[in-house]
């Protein structure tokens, strides 16, 4: 009798187990229905990571943002062409601290000077307007 309560036990424990991974692997597969391949790109991420280290995974991203960086700077460069903006080297900024001032980019301060002016008055108009 006591025999029979053992087996009776595992055969429910391993019921439980077979549900259980029933289970899990319909999780598996609707998880993957849902997310696509996006799951095989975190995956070759993922490898990526392993294959190559972290350190230089972050470079690659630093690289980019970067890139993208000088992109911005290019265009501000171009946008300030007219005005004497340009970036000094340090070693330059140690022989003449004056040219800091040149670092300065006029038209935009001077775009930001007006546009915070405006956006100034505008708010007291309304506050004024709505009594707040």
């Amino acid at each position: 009798m006591h025999k029979i309560r053992e087996d009776y036990k595992m055969l429910n424990k391993l019921k439980g187990y077979a549900s259980k991974g029933l289970w899990r692997s319909l999780a598996i597969i609707i998880v993957v229905f849902v997310a696509g391949p996006e799951i095989l790109i975190s995956m070759e991420l993922m490898a990526l990571v392993e294959v190559m280290g972290a350190s230089s995974f972050v470079l690659m991203y630093f690289s980019g943002l970067r890139l993208a960086c000088k992109n911005t700077l290019n265009k501000l460069s171009k946008f300030e062409s007219y005005s004497l903006f340009f970036i000094p080297s340090f070693a330059n900024l140690k022989q003449m601290p004056g040219l800091l001032y040149h670092t300065i980019p006029h038209r935009l301060c001077a775009i930001s000077f007006l546009t915070l002016i405006t956006a100034v008055v505008l708010l007291s108009y309304i506050r004024l307007l709505f009594g707040a």
